[in-house]
């Protein structure tokens, strides 16, 4: 008997492949991306290819994705199928901020009971992330991410759903099941800080700083550290963001610090540039 890894291989291929997609509107920036490294989001912006192919986890991050898709597909399904509580539900709904140069798809949106129109946004998560959830809420970047679909909608309501892909492993008080789920209805307007700020004003405010960063880096022809400016802190690691970016070997290096010498060196002399 041979043990052989061709498959793992061929999966590996297919999970570093670039899938990204266009945003709703041809803007530059993501509203999935709001909050996120912003020196990610301007390489993104630019449509690079990535420079850098973890094989390692390849497929694993494969798997997760599809895992998500079809949870996300079968949530929506259950949601349209259910219009008496979800009423008028709408899936993959196309989403526009131009004064922040962002544009994506929320993942639904519904009318509730009170005929408040609610923006819908599911995450999938592995077992610790969601049980950490489960306990003290919403994580930020989530709930700015939802922020911005209701506010380019136009709506005050958001309705948070994640849910746990694997189990709890050995026997933990606080455990998990693959397929267990928790869910929060928010209004924007809402204060979620200490500062007394709504979660409008804060994903306002995010996403007019971003914007402001992105145009400046165009501007200018200096794109902004992000969270580089973490890789020599002293810290023991570099950020695990980084770590598990597909433009970790341009940002470090000059080259990735200016948006000309980026798009002379885009296409096919790039992969031999970096």
């Amino acid at each position: 008997m041979q043990e052989i890894q061709s498959v793992a291989w061929a999966l590996a291929d297919l999970g570093v492949a670039d899938d990204k997609k266009a945003t709703a509107d041809g803007s530059f920036l993501r509203a999935s991306g709001v909050s996120s490294c912003i020196r990610k989001q301007i390489y993104d912006g630019l449509e690079l290819p990535f420079s850098t192919f973890n094989f390692e986890n390849a497929a694993n991050g494969l798997v997760a994705r599809e895992i998500g898709n079809t949870l996300h597909e079968q949530i929506q399904c259950a949601l349209e199928a259910n219009s008496i509580v979800f009423k008028g539900f709408e899936a993959e709904v196309p989403v526009s901020l131009p004064e922040f140069m962002r544009s994506g798809h929320a993942d639904g949106v519904y009318v509730n009971d009170s005929d408040d129109e609610v923006v819908i946004e599911i995450k999938t998560m592995r077992n610790y992330g969601f049980r950490k959830a489960r306990r003290e809420g919403p994580k930020e970047e989530h709930l700015l991410q939802a922020a911005t679909y209701a506010m380019g909608l136009g709506h005050n309501f958001i309705h948070m759903v994640y849910v746990c892909t694997d189990a709890t492993p050995g026997k933990w008080k606080d455990s998990a099941r693959a397929g267990d789920m928790a869910e929060w209805l928010i209004d924007i307007d809402d204060v979620i800080d200490q500062t007394g700020a709504t979660l409008r004003v804060i994903a306002n405010y995010v996403m007019s700083d971003e914007c402001a960063q992105a145009g400046m880096a165009l501007s200018d022809d200096v794109i902004p550290d992000g969270l580089k400016a973490l890789w020599n802190t002293g810290d023991e690691d570099t950020p695990w963001e980084c770590k598990y970016c597909g433009h970790y070997s341009l940002c470090g290096i000059s080259m990735g610090d200016s948006v000309s010498e980026i798009l002379k060196c885009k296409g096919e002399y790039f992969e031999s540039v970096i």
